[in-house]
């Protein structure tokens, strides 16, 4: 018995921005839903766009593996995370040792497709858009918080806003002019 997507379904159980008070709580399978979604949307973008030549479904999937090792370690808080290079060293450390445990609850036979998407992600040439996802997808969260009026997320909106801007990535860019404001609308306005 393989206990993998078990485990995988946990994901609704691990809260992100644990440190902070949220006007709106969310879930690392949330998170993981939109971050594939944009991360696919950011290839589109890259290829039709910007000349690009990636894969977005690629980059939808392993998005959808990407904090999947928060099953074992929970959401670590960035301030935590990388409070110094060792604590991110050893965190790392952590995440890797998680994802094989992870990779190890499927037959064998089943295993190598997935160590790719859970341990090798980093490697992938679609990785750097993925990335850009999982940040836009935490700046569109700060960006609501900060409109319900939840000050306490005022610094993180202004790093995460200032880390999407130094990434120079014109299709995170075209993403957060064109698609983002929306995210300040209500459902009368969007619906309009």
């Amino acid at each position: 018995m393989s206990h993998f997507f078990a485990m995988l379904s946990r994901m609704k159980y691990i809260r992100r921005w644990g440190l902070m008070r949220n006007t709106q709580d969310e879930n690392i399978q949330e998170h993981t839903l939109q971050t594939a979604m944009i991360a696919f949307h950011l290839c589109v973008l890259r290829n039709v766009r910007f000349g690009g030549k990636v894969d977005p479904q690629r980059a939808a999937v392993l998005a959808m593996y990407h904090d999947v090792t928060e099953i074992f370690t929970g959401d670590m808080p960035t301030p935590v995370k990388y409070f110094t290079p060792l604590m991110r060293k050893t965190y790392r450390e952590v995440e890797k040792l998680a994802g094989r445990r992870l990779i190890e609850s499927l037959p064998e036979d089943l295993r190598a497709p997935y160590e790719s998407l859970i341990l090798d992600a980093e490697n992938d040439p679609v990785w750097p858009l993925v990335k850009a996802a999982d940040t836009l997808s935490a700046y569109l969260k700060c960006l609501q918080e900060k409109h319900a009026g939840n000050t306490e997320f005022n610094e993180a909106f202004a790093g995460i806003e200032n880390k999407l801007k130094c990434l120079h990535m014109p299709e995170v860019d075209c993403f957060m002019t064109e698609y983002a404001p929306a995210f300040l609308l209500s459902l009368d306005k969007i619906n309009s």
